[in-house]
């Protein structure tokens, strides 16, 4: 949760709320996949939009309700899987969102064209499904590891700080990513660090999985702000999908 809490929300969603909303109708029903602490929910559920948040993660759906509550806001959040996604909820959406390279820690490709699968038959025809992965391609060829350090002070006072760094497997196209926290209570730092295997999903599996999984319209930006995308160059790859024209 203090990491969640490092992160400079005002200015993510000021980048990237204009882009979502952009493929909403002025009401429109939306569905946050691997939703983490609601932010884009509750941001989207102000603005009039019937939005459902899911997390795998319990404390990310408990600390979604207390953000969602402060600001007097009421998105539906649950705890579920993507795997499941059919179970979760009914279909007839106007929008399905997946941010934050949560795709990329599915442990393999046909676990991400059955997701593909029941989001396509989760929206509306007219529908869009919006996805933000890492790209490996340039990530692998500019060697690039080391995430810039965090820090957060907790309202108790105490200070946190966050490394990440990736191992690459690129033999096996996936990469591990190796957290750290590192808090400070007194004279003393307790560390905890935890290990995700991170998938390798290049553009090409992407255009493919989706184009078999009943989308006919695809669009690659390197940024929320419609920026074209060239894999050898942009270690960020946002994908707006639709399945009702080509």
């Amino acid at each position: 949760m203090a990491y969640d809490n490092s992160i400079d929300w005002e200015g993510r969603l000021a980048r990237e709320i204009p882009f979502i909303s952009s493929f909403l109708p002025v009401k429109g029903r939306v569905l946050d996949m691997a939703c983490g602490s609601g932010r884009h929910s509750t941001y989207l559920s102000a603005r009039g939009h019937d939005v459902i948040g899911f997390d795998s993660s319990e404390g990310m759906i408990r600390q979604a309700k207390k953000i969602a509550s402060r600001q007097r806001r009421s998105p539906e959040f649950i705890v579920g899987d993507m795997r499941h996604l059919e179970a979760l909820a009914d279909p007839g959406f106007d929008l399905i969102i997946c941010l934050g390279n949560s795709l990329a820690l599915l442990p393999d490709t046909n676990d991400l064209k059955n997701v593909f699968t029941s989001v396509s038959r989760l929206l509306k025809k007219e529908g869009y499904f919006i996805l933000q992965l890492l790209n490996f391609e340039e990530i692998l060829s500019h060697g690039f590891r080391y995430f810039p350090i965090k820090g957060e002070m907790l309202p108790q006072g105490n200070v946190v700080l966050f490394t990440r760094f990736f191992q690459h497997k690129p033999e096996a196209n996936y990469s591990m990513l190796v957290a750290s926290s590192f808090l400070k209570k007194g004279n003393y730092w307790l560390t905890d660090i935890f290990t995700q295997r991170v998938q390798h999903f290049s553009e090409k599996l992407l255009q493919e999985t989706l184009a078999a999984t009943g989308f006919t319209s695809l669009e690659f930006f390197s940024d929320y702000e419609y920026s074209s995308f060239l894999s050898s160059r942009d270690r960020n790859m946002v994908v707006r999908a639709g399945r009702g024209t080509k």
